[in-house]
Order: structure tokens, then C-alpha cells, then sequence
């Protein structure tokens, strides 16, 4: 969810025409959501919540400054442009390179956890074929065989 709009939104601002809107959409999940996340990285490892809320908040930082950039930019006007342009790219930059650092540490993550999922399906399938076995065994003792 988080991860497609940034994607969308980093496409957007990168494909932009030189005349880039004045109003910077910013990625936000509900607060509630954000919290969770939050709350369940902690139940993971502090450590990990730390990181992602510092990852988020240089995201954010990084939005509030092209939104800033951005307003320079189509503020001053055609004859302008060429001295607001070179901020304008800094802030797309960094807007990348902190929405790119946040999609890996949550890329990271979530493979870590599919990791984890992956394992516990092989034990309880495991634990399915041996109650399979142990039924099998029951049942033919019922029967008297």
C-alpha cells in the first residue's frame, strides 16, 4: 500500500514536465496504520522500529522539502526557473534516495517474514503428515488389523 504510492508518486515527480504543479501530493498511511506498523516492528525488534521511523520521518523531510522547492520553482516564473531549477532537482533526489531507502528496509523486512511463514508452513505440514500417519495407524487398530 505505502509502497505503491510512493512508486507512483516518484514516477510522477520524475516524469514531470519542466512546470511542476504547485501542490506536492505526499504519501501518507492512516495514522492508525502507521502505528501498527510501528507496533509491530517493535514486537519484532526495537531496533527495527527505530529504523523505520527514521527512515520515515527523512521521507517526510524529504516530501516537505520538494513541496518547498517545488513551490520556488513555479513561483518565479519562466525567468527564474533557471535559478530555483538546481534546488528543485536536489529535493527530487533526495526525495528518491529516502523513499528508495524506505522500500528496501521494508523490502527486507517482509522477506525476512515470508522467511519466517515459509518455515512454519513446512513444520505444520509436518504435523499434518504425521497426524495423517498416526490416523492411519488408529483407524487400522479399530478395524483390528
Amino acid at each position: 500500500m505505502i509502497a505503491g504510492r510512493l512508486i507512483a508518486l516518484l514516477a510522477v515527480l520524475l516524469l514531470a514536465p519542466t512546470a511542476v504543479p504547485a501542490q506536492t501530493p505526499t504519501p501518507k498511511s492512516a495514522p492508525q496504520d502507521e502505528a501498527a506498523i510501528v507496533e509491530y516492528l517493535r514486537r519484532l525488534g526495537p531496533e527495527l522500529a527505530e529504523r523505520y521511523i527514521a527512515l520515515r520521518d527523512a521521507q517526510a523531510a524529504a516530501v516537505a522539502e520538494l513541496g518547498r522547492a517545488t513551490e520556488r520553482y513555479n513561483a518565479g516564473g519562466p525567468a527564474l526557473r533557471s535559478v530555483s531549477l538546481p534546488a528543485l532537482k536536489q529535493a527530487k533526489r533526495r526525495y528518491a534516495e529516502t523513499s528508495l531507502a524506505l522500500l528496501e528496509f521494508l523490502d527486507a523486512r517482509d522477506r525476512q517474514v515470508i522467511g519466517r511463514l515459509e518455515t512454519d508452513i513446512e513444520r505444520l505440514k509436518r504435523g499434518l503428515d504425521e497426524r495423517a500417519r498416526s490416523r492411519a495407524e488408529l483407524e487400522h487398530m479399530l478395524r483390528g488389523e
